[in-house]
């Protein structure tokens, strides 16, 4: 016996998938246009990470497996307008999403110095795990000027960045009480 649900919005309101869903919709050709414009543009300029921006920000929210399916999909679009190891970035990207979600049961990410902190250190995390990736395949990296100094800088502007992730995604999700919809 087949059950049918009816069509629509949930009595109860959106569910954390259909959240997730818009967001990542959204997300997603952002980043591509930001991906499109530093590959092009600043090749060579240490630009803030905002893939990492994006998945340390789902993940401290609220794990979900769309968020995962996300952060590889950013990894892997990362991966090819760099020209790096295609899927390097996607392992590092979801083992930082991992950490940070197993993390954020313990620390509150509630601040904008937690936030810009908990970035710097993810940063660092998943510039450690692809130089060691690109190291198997034996090519010359430069750690410092590479990994460390983009860590600072996206660890710098994160604040900022999340503060515009949170204004996107009350856009996108608008909340409301229940006894307002009457």
């Amino acid at each position: 016996m087949v059950c049918l649900k009816a069509a629509g919005p949930h009595p109860e309101g959106p569910s954390l998938n259909d959240t997730v869903m818009k967001e990542s919709l959204l997300f997603l050709p952002i980043t591509i246009v930001y991906l499109a414009i530093k590959s092009t543009l600043f090749p060579a300029f240490p630009a803030p990470d905002l893939s990492l921006m994006i998945v340390f920000y789902m993940a401290y929210r609220k794990a979900s497996f769309e968020a995962v399916v996300l952060g590889f999909v950013l990894g892997y679009i990362e991966d090819a307008f760099s020209a790096g190891i295609i899927g390097s970035t996607s392992f590092a990207l979801i083992a930082v999403f991992v950490a940070v979600n197993l993390l954020s049961r313990k620390v509150q990410f509630s601040t904008p110095v937690m936030r810009g902190g908990g970035i710097f250190a993810a940063s660092v995390a998943k510039g450690i795990i692809i130089y060691l990736i690109i190291r198997t395949s034996h090519v010359e990296v430069s750690f410092l000027s590479t990994v460390v100094l983009q860590a600072v800088v996206t660890g710098a502007v994160s604040p900022a960045v999340l503060l515009i992730l949170s204004r996107i995604t009350a856009w996108v999700n608008p909340q409301s009480f229940k006894d307002n919809e009457n």
